[in-house]
């Protein structure tokens, strides 16, 4: 597999870990109870980069580049599904000699993962926190961009490595950065258009939202083993607050849903913060 840039974020705690057929970039830092973080559909551990030295003071933090994803290599993009991307952490940890998490948080597509790694973990962890989750369709105007995307064509390796061209020349990245709803400086953009120059990284990220099955998902949440607690983006341009709100109350009635400022990347744009509530679940 292929290390990050030596520029990368926290590029110190990189670590190459194959299990099977997959070469995983894995960020692993800290001692003590094991807290997983789960990246999104078209992230990367770097997500996680403001987050994580403070959360390594309480315990070790693990951050892969999923399947798919960064700078990990080998995986199978028919098999994004939920729950294979939860065996392969399985056997990620595994090789890593740690113990199960007792924390996992995911951001987006990666909370969905959260949700999938408590239910079906032999032991669950302490509790699941997700960030922005994506448990609900964006808005009707992104979904008709975003609709031929997730085809079963344009997920294909042709398509994708001419979207991965285009990416720098058209501005595409940067509307898209743009609709969330964030802020994100251009230090923090440059990392994704880095990723997004991958035909791989494209073609991971778009095989993962595909293959999001929430229908799938969120009946069985009602049988979550663990506590659950949300943050939602109060400016959140793909997941908006109001019908994520109602999906929760419905699927999950106990957990605990707490709304700030900021749009879909707000643990980007508050990492401290972010960390403090992921503490506050240890």
């Amino acid at each position: 597999m292929s290390l990050p840039p030596a520029d990368w974020p926290l590029r110190e705690f990189s670590r190459s870990v194959r299990t099977g057929e997959v070469d995983w970039h894995v960020q692993v830092a800290g001692r003590g109870p094991v807290i997983l973080l789960l990246h999104g559909s078209g992230g990367s551990s770097h997500s996680f980069a403001g987050m994580l030295p403070r959360l390594a003071a309480h315990g070790t933090v693990v951050a892969p580049d999923l399947p798919g994803h960064g700078f990990t290599t080998g995986a199978r993009f028919d098999e994004l599904t939920l729950p294979r991307l939860r065996e392969a952490l399985a056997s990620l940890l595994l090789t890593l000699e740690l113990p199960r998490p007792a924390l996992v948080a995911g951001h987006s597509a990666g909370a969905a993962l959260a949700l999938r790694w408590a239910l079906d973990a032999p032991r669950p962890p302490k509790a699941v926190l997700g960030f922005a989750p994506s448990l609900v369709a964006p808005p009707a105007y992104y979904m008709q961009w975003m609709a031929p995307l997730v085809h079963p064509f344009a997920t294909s390796a042709p398509v994708t490595s001419m979207l991965a061209w285009a990416v720098g020349p058209t501005g595409m990245l940067d509307w898209l950065l743009d609709s969330t709803g964030s802020k994100l400086p251009e230090a923090e953009r440059r990392l994704y258009r880095t990723l997004f120059a991958q035909p791989t990284h494209v073609r991971g990220a778009m095989s993962f939202m595909a293959a999001a099955d929430l229908p799938s998902l969120l009946p069985g949440c009602a049988a979550l083993p663990c506590p659950a607690a949300f943050v939602l983006g109060r400016e959140d341009g793909w997941i908006r607050e109001r019908p994520l709100r109602r999906v929760l109350q419905r699927h999950l009635p106990q957990a605990e849903v707490q709304t700030w400022p900021g749009g879909h990347l707000l643990h980007e744009q508050s990492p401290e913060r972010a960390a403090e509530r992921l503490i506050a679940l240890l």
